[in-house]
């Protein structure tokens, strides 16, 4: 469970920026929040929702996340290497010399841990993990360099090295070496899920992952199809269907042919859809679904399937343009998933940007759930929240008030006499 995440000196963000998931004190909305540790006071979010103009950083904040955990997960950076997630921030050319520096505090089996890094393109400068077993802070370890300072609750000195490499996490190195209480973060920070859903390449990965999973899964196949049914895309169920061919690839040697390749080729997807004769009900037909279905529909089939999964998990998932294909009624259906007891059991998150005002919902959001992106006049990143704000009370209609500019985050754009005039 996320409770914080910061980031700075990385693509459009200088300064330190943090989007939080920690619920204020307003007891409006409470389904969509809920407390992961018990007996504690810490309230939590079920989602969080970014707006901002085009190029104000909004995506920038989620690619932050998303490199944190690529780093942590990454294994093919060679020594000789730069690595390859340090983007510093470019319009201020002392920070190109600076580290970049990201924090996220979370919470796994009841625990808080927080958990820092540092670094430039050739090395890890600074690396830090605390956690809170007794309601206080203690530390697990601290690195300088390629030096390490173990804490007293870090388990197994002996069978682990102190030296760190240059260019890796520490975490994820003896994570690797099969450190069990390292390995608990290390897996935990797997369970964050990115989807950018204007990225073509994206969408055809999460597709085929889809695909994967619904052979593997009837209880995900059933509730997809009513999903889908429900949405009013008129399709009766998903239709799965094993090709009757034998497919004969060409290879040499013990080579083996990958199974993802077999299993794209291996089965067919229909949508089913009801037909009519002179106006009654006469039976079914079925069609080939990513020939036929228009990409809103693909969209929702990828992008739904996802969200049950991640709900069914206890997840965190993260999604750039989340209106992307999908109608505005659609999309605050599936962020409602995550707001109700009965769809979202595991307290799992979701965090989106979007341009599409008509998800600023005093019924569908609360303030805390709001934040907002823009720029200053050095083209830094600035994020903030509805909350900031002392007049938002949390019945206002944060859609108008976000159109009228009364939240920032909106963009400045100049009269046509400014393009046109010297015509």
């Amino acid at each position: 469970m996320l409770i914080e995440f910061s980031v700075s000196n990385f693509r459009s963000i200088k300064e330190q920026q943090t989007l939080s998931m920690i619920a204020d004190s307003s007891t409006r909305k409470n389904d969509n929040t809920f407390v992961p540790i018990e007996g504690n006071k810490l309230r939590l979010l079920d989602s969080a929702a970014i707006y901002g103009a085009n190029a104000s950083g909004k995506s920038n904040i989620l690619k932050a996340l998303t490199t944190l955990i690529s780093y942590i997960h990454d294994l093919k950076i060679d020594v000789d290497d730069n690595i390859p997630y340090y983007e510093p921030f470019e319009l201020e050319k002392s920070c190109l010399s600076k580290p970049s520096i990201f924090k996220v505090s979370f919470i796994i089996e009841g625990i808080m841990y927080d958990y820092q890094i540092t670094f430039d393109s050739r090395e890890v400068h600074h690396e830090q993990l605390d956690f809170y077993p007794h309601k206080r802070q203690a530390n697990l370890f601290i690195r300088t360099k390629n030096e390490v300072k173990r804490g007293d609750y870090f388990q197994d000195k002996r069978l682990f090295s102190t030296k760190a490499l240059t260019k890796y996490p520490y975490l994820s190195k003896v994570a690797r070496e099969e450190h069990e209480q390292m390995q608990k973060i290390y897996e935990y920070l797997k369970t964050y899920n990115f989807y950018a859903a204007n990225d073509p390449h994206m969408r055809s990965s999460l597709v085929r992952h889809v695909n994967q999973q619904l052979q593997k899964h009837e209880k995900l196949k059933i509730k997809l199809d009513k999903l889908i049914r429900i949405a009013d895309t008129h399709i009766e169920q998903i239709k799965i269907e094993e090709k009757n061919v034998d497919f004969e690839f060409e290879y040499q040697g013990s080579y083996k042919i990958p199974k993802f390749i077999m299993s794209d080729n291996k089965y067919e997807f229909f949508a089913v859809h009801k037909t009519f004769r002179d106006g009654l009900l006469e039976g079914e037909a079925k069609f080939p679904f990513f020939q036929k279905e228009s990409i809103g529909t693909i969209t929702l089939y990828g992008l739904g399937a996802l969200m049950l999964l991640i709900l069914n998990r206890g997840h965190i998932l993260v999604i750039d343009e989340i209106d992307n294909s999908l109608h505005p009624k659609l999309c605050k259906f599936l962020i409602k998933l995550f707001h109700h007891p009965l769809t979202n059991p595991r307290n799992a998150q979701l965090i989106f940007a979007s341009h599409e005002t008509t998800l600023l919902d005093r019924e569908l959001l609360r303030k805390d759930q709001i934040w907002f992106t823009e720029k200053n006049k050095y083209g830094e990143t600035q994020l903030f929240s509805a909350q900031d704000f002392d007049k938002v009370k949390g019945d206002e209609p944060f859609d108008l008030w976000y159109m009228q500019g009364k939240f920032g985050g909106q963009p400045n754009i100049k009269e046509v006499e400014f393009i046109f005039g010297d015509d």
